[in-house]
C-alpha cells in the first residue's frame, strides 16, 4: 500500500479507479425530472455543464448524491459506489406515462477513474488534454481523445488539489491508466484512496450519506437549492435551514497512534453517547457528533477510551461576497 499525507498530495497527482454507478438517461423529461426529485438546481444545465444533486427520503435523509452531466441530448450521472442499479429503481416509482424518461445503466461499459492532487492539471496537459486550471470549472466536463483512447474529462470534487474524473469505455481502462502514468500520476489503491478522501473531509456513501443523515448535517450545503421549488424532502431540509438548528454536525477527528476505532462505534462524552464514527482510515476519522456538544468542546473518546481530537468541524460556508 502507498502511504501519502494530504500534504504531500498538494505536489503529487493519483489515480484510482472508483466504482462508481453510471446513468445514461435520455428524453425530453430527463432535467425536468431530475429537478423535482432532488435538491439541487438542474433544468438549466445546457452541455458540457454539470452540477452536484441529492435524492433525499421524504423526511429528508440522504438516498445518494449524484453527479450530473448533461450534453446535447441526454444527461449522464454519476452514482455513489456501486449504487447505478439501484437509482434506476428508485427513479422509475416517479416517471408517469406521460414523462419521455429512459434510463440505461453503463456501470459495466464504463469505468470512472479518478485523479486527485496539486499536479493533477499538469498530467492533462501532458497529455494534450487541458491547458490549464481554468479550462474546466467545478462539475464542467468535456470529451477528450488521445490517439484511439476516447473519453470524457469531468471537474470533481478537490482531494489535495484540482480533481478530476476521467470516464472511460471499460475495454480502454488498462490503456487510459498507461497513459495517465506515463504522464506522471501515480497509482493507488482504494485503502491509500479511503485516506485522502477522509483527510479532504470529503462524505462517501455508505459512510457519511445514508438515511441516517440529511445533507445539510453532511456539510453539502452547495448540492442544495433553497428557491428553486418542491422536490422530495424538501420541507424537512427547508426547515432545518430556516431555523438554524442542526441535530448533529459531521466533525473530522485525529486519532491518537494507540487508538483502533472502527466505523459505526460510539462518541463518548463523560462517558455518554454523542455521536458515531463514520470512516476510519489512517490516523483520521470521520463522524457526526451532536450540535449541543460542540459549543464547549469536551474531550471527546472512543468507546474504549481513546481521545478524539477534532481537528475540523464542517460548518456551512460563508456566503461570497462580490
Amino acid at each position: 500500500m502507498t502511504v501519502m499525507t494530504l500534504d504531500e498530495l498538494q505536489t503529487k497527482t493519483t489515480a484510482v479507479f472508483t466504482p462508481r454507478g453510471l446513468i445514461r438517461i435520455t428524453g425530453e423529461s430527463r432535467l425536468d425530472l431530475l429537478d423535482r426529485m432532488s435538491t439541487n438546481r438542474v433544468k438549466q444545465l445546457g452541455a458540457g455543464q454539470g452540477t452536484a444533486t441529492i435524492l433525499t427520503s421524504d423526511i429528508g435523509r440522504i438516498i445518494d448524491r449524484l453527479l450530473v452531466y448533461a450534453a446535447d441530448d441526454h444527461i449522464w450521472l454519476v452514482t455513489g459506489p456501486n449504487n447505478g442499479e439501484n437509482i434506476i429503481r428508485y427513479l422509475m416509482r416517479f416517471v408517469f406515462f406521460n414523462d419521455d424518461f429512459h434510463m440505461a445503466n453503463q456501470s459495466a461499459d464504463r469505468q470512472v477513474l479518478g485523479v486527485y492532487g496539486g499536479a493533477s492539471t499538469a498530467v492533462f496537459t501532458t497529455l494534450a488534454l487541458l491547458n490549464s486550471d481554468d479550462d474546466l470549472a467545478l462539475h464542467q466536463w468535456q470529451a477528450v481523445q488521445l490517439g484511439d483512447l476516447t473519453a470524457t474529462l469531468h471537474r470533481t470534487d478537490p482531494i489535495g488539489g484540482a480533481s478530476y474524473f476521467l470516464i472511460v469505455p471499460a475495454a480502454q481502462s488498462t490503456e487510459w491508466q498507461s497513459q495517465l502514468t506515463a504522464a506522471g500520476a501515480q497509482a493507488i489503491d482504494n485503502e491509500t484512496y479511503q485516506r485522502l478522501r477522509v483527510q479532504a473531509g470529503l462524505p462517501q456513501l455508505g459512510a457519511e450519506m445514508s438515511l441516517d443523515f440529511i445533507p445539510l448535517e453532511t456539510n453539502l450545503w452547495d448540492d442544495v437549492s433553497f428557491n428553486k421549488g418542491c422536490y422530495i424532502g424538501q420541507e424537512i431540509i427547508a426547515r432545518m435551514e430556516s431555523r438554524g438548528r442542526l441535530a448533529k454536525k459531521l466533525v473530522q477527528f485525529r486519532l491518537p497512534s494507540s487508538a483502533a476505532p472502527t466505523a459505526g462505534s460510539d462518541i463518548l462524552a463523560d462517558g455518554k453517547a454523542v455521536g458515531m464514527l463514520t470512516s476510519v482510515a489512517g490516523a483520521y476519522a470521520l463522524g457526526y457528533v451532536k450540535t449541543a456538544m460542540l459549543t464547549d468542546l469536551p474531550q471527546l473518546t472512543t468507546s474504549d477510551n481513546q481521545p478524539l481530537n477534532i481537528t475540523q468541524i464542517f460548518e456551512r460556508p460563508e456566503p461570497e461576497t462580490t
